[in-house]
């Protein structure tokens, strides 16, 4: 679906999207717990993104096994890292 589409479907506009952001961009919105997080959700959730390159056969070894599996290779390399942690 097209932004544009999805806008119309659920009435919005520029306009009423620059007043819904504009208590959060001033600085001025309060949310229920008082609490208001900038930055990447996953910060703010204690998580972080990190990149780590493979070899591209272990990749594919990874993607074959979490297919089999009916979950993501982010799951994979997860797990492997847990069970690794465990260990030292």
């Amino acid at each position: 679906m097209k932004v544009s589409e999805y806008m119309k479907k659920h009435g919005l506009t520029d306009e009423k999207l620059d007043a819904m952001a504009a208590p959060y961009e001033s600085g001025d919105y309060t949310s229920e717990d008082g609490k208001v997080y900038t930055g990447s959700h996953i910060d703010s959730v204690g998580k972080r993104r990190v990149t780590v390159v493979y070899n591209a056969a272990d990749t594919q070894r990874v993607a074959s096994i979490a297919r089999s599996k009916g979950v993501k290779p982010a799951v994979i390399y997860r797990e492997a890292l847990d069970r690794y942690l465990a260990t030292v």
